[in-house]
């Protein structure tokens, strides 16, 4: 009788090898003691440290070329148990058929099954499944595992920059790390207003606090620094937060003002810089030639110095100060003009604010409605609970759920004006520096004309041929100034129809900035 041949084959992944104890020596004993008892002539060994979820291995298709090339060299292919085989059912059934066609029978020691048997088909799915089922389970339980910590406001990912992962009563979660400091001066230094956030970002960089500007982005936007952590929706459950339990390193109140700055609904201060008297708009003007920045500085005469804006080395745009001040206070005063423009869109912002204000109240009632709505379903979860209704569990969940909707709606009642008398005080003050603010501006230091000109300013300023191009303001100031034109036309007997001022007017909630 012809002796049989065999190529070995051997399989195991790192994962397998770590949580299983899988070995490839140990299956190249077993399957070299069958060969043996068998009286199976070894013809080629071939191991992978691959997954088998593909044959896409380099072992096998090195096996497989070989066959190709050497038709019959070998009727068995034997390993241990059908996993070390593959994992995948229907990619099996074609690679059986694909060995078949090459002369050569694969077999499993452990498991043997005779394929020529239709019925046994059914023990090489199960046998191939089988381990796909385990791995799925096992998946899943890892997944049900860390949200329910997640839920009880434990961090299971690696420690974002500011803490470190260690274990407290053999449970995982995060402490304060040496970084802390830096991301606590970095939340307050935004929420100062004065630096933007990616300037803060190089600030920290040069205090030792290394982040890519990316990173960045995303750490100064997490919630975990506040202490609330968040739960992705999962089947049916929608996505919350939760409170965590590790140490904060910012305020909520700081890290919301934060957020507030990053989308924009809260002006920034415009960054105080050491300017010199001589040269109020540095920092404010645009090269005509290049369209760079201008900067600014002195060069001494015979008997004084003379300042000068300029733009960087390479660009001859260069003009004298004193002109470019002066032109801009000439424009300052066209403002000022506009005084019965001033008084036609005071009246019609009035109207609005009152209108405004009635709405704030609704807002607050109907937000504290809900908040009233949300503790009562609490109360009520909680009443089940202690009748026997309702599993703890549950409980704890409802009430972590009602508790982030509550706290999102306590965010919402952010102080509002909501009296005739706020209000009006505002307006008095910016209405009268309208009125005055070429006088406000000559008299004012360096830090009050930047501020003056970031709030009226939409763009930077353009100085060409000793005069300005035209300015872009803000929306409001140029809805009054082309308020002005349209009262200019009607002195001169245009009629202008009836007014639709009111509808150029803001329909959102307006948040007036106090005085300092």
């Amino acid at each position: 009788m012809k002796q049989k041949k065999a190529f070995l084959y051997i399989r195991v992944s790192t994962d397998e090898q770590a949580d299983k104890g899988y070995s490839l020596k140990h299956q190249e004993e077993r399957l070299r003691s069958y060969c043996q008892f068998q009286n199976i002539e070894i013809a080629g060994l071939y191991k992978d440290d691959h997954s088998a979820k593909t044959f896409e291995r380099p072992a096998f298709q090195q096996m497989l070329a070989f066959l190709k090339k050497n038709k019959k060299s070998a009727g068995l292919l034997l390993f241990t148990k059908w996993d070390r085989f593959s994992r995948n059912a229907a990619d099996a059934y074609g690679m059986i058929n694909t060995l078949n066609g090459l002369g050569m029978e694969p077999q499993a020691i452990e498991q043997p099954l005779d394929l020529s048997i239709p019925e046994n088909k059914i023990m090489l799915a199960f046998y191939l499944a089988a381990p796909e089922v385990e791995n799925d389970r096992r998946a899943l339980n890892v997944i049900v595992g860390m949200r329910r910590a997640k839920k009880e406001g434990r961090w299971m990912a690696t420690a974002p920059k500011g803490y470190k992962n260690v274990r407290i009563d053999n449970k995982p979660t995060i402490v304060p790390s040496d970084d802390a400091k830096h991301l606590q001066w970095i939340f307050n230094e935004i929420n100062k207003g004065v630096l933007a956030p990616d300037q803060v970002r190089k600030e920290a960089n040069k205090r030792g606090f290394e982040v890519s500007r990316s990173y960045f982005w995303t750490m100064i936007r997490n919630p975990i620094y506040c202490g609330r952590l968040f739960i992705p929706a999962y089947k049916e459950e929608e996505a919350h937060y939760v409170k965590s339990v590790h140490e904060t390193l910012v305020s909520e109140e700081l890290f919301y003002n934060v957020q507030d700055i990053l989308n924009g609904k809260k002006r920034m201060t415009v960054a105080s810089t050491k300017q010199k008297d001589e040269l109020p708009l540095r920092g404010f003007l645009t090269c005509s030639k290049c369209g760079g920045q201008l900067t600014g500085s002195a060069s001494k005469g015979k008997y004084q110095r003379y300042f000068y804006y300029h733009c960087q080395p390479g660009c001859k745009e260069r003009f004298r100060a004193d002109e470019a001040n002066d032109k801009l206070v000439a424009k300052l005063q066209e403002i000022s003009a506009k005084k019965e423009a001033l008084k036609c869109y005071r009246t019609i912002l009035e109207k609005e604010l009152r209108k405004s204000s009635k709405e704030n109240v609704g807002d607050k009632q109907r937000i504290l409605a809900e908040i009233d709505k949300n503790i009562e379903r609490i109360d009520h979860a909680q009443k089940l609970m202690l009748d026997g209704q309702l599993d703890i569990t549950e409980y704890r969940s409802i009430k972590q759920k009602f508790e982030a909707i509550i706290k999102e709606l306590e965010a919402e009642m952010k102080p509002q004006v909501s009296n005739t008398k706020d209000y009006k005080q505002y307006l008095d003050f910016g209405f009268n520096l309208l009125q005055n603010i070429d006088r406000v501006y000559v008299s004012g230091n360096t830090q009050l004309k930047s501020q003056i000109l970031s709030s009226i300013l939409a763009e930077k300023l353009v100085f060409e041929e000793k005069t300005y191009r035209t300015l872009v303001y803000h929306e409001a100031l140029a809805l009054i100034l082309n308020t002005s034109k349209a009262l200019d036309k009607n002195k001169k007997g245009q009629t202008a129809g009836k007014s639709n001022l009111s509808s150029l007017v803001a329909r959102t909630r307006i948040e007036l900035v106090s005085r300092v």
